[in-house]
């Protein structure tokens, strides 16, 4: 149980600052300037379920 709860926190970190730093990584399309940001988001969502999800993303927005 213990396990489980540390790789969270782990995966939440990880994607936190994945999103920190996707958000200086910038691909410009046409007039258009995208940032990795909105690709973490989802990717943080979508690998570690609705509520870690969120959790990564509330932990770079407090942090920001």
């Amino acid at each position: 149980m213990e396990q489980k709860r540390t790789e969270a926190i782990i995966f939440c970190d990880l994607f936190a600052a994945l999103k920190a730093i996707g958000a200086f990584i910038k691909i410009p399309i046409g007039n258009d300037v995208f940032t990795l940001q909105f690709l973490f988001t989802l990717l943080a969502d979508l690998l570690l379920g609705g509520r870690l999800g969120a959790a990564a993303v509330a932990t770079d927005v407090v942090l920001g």
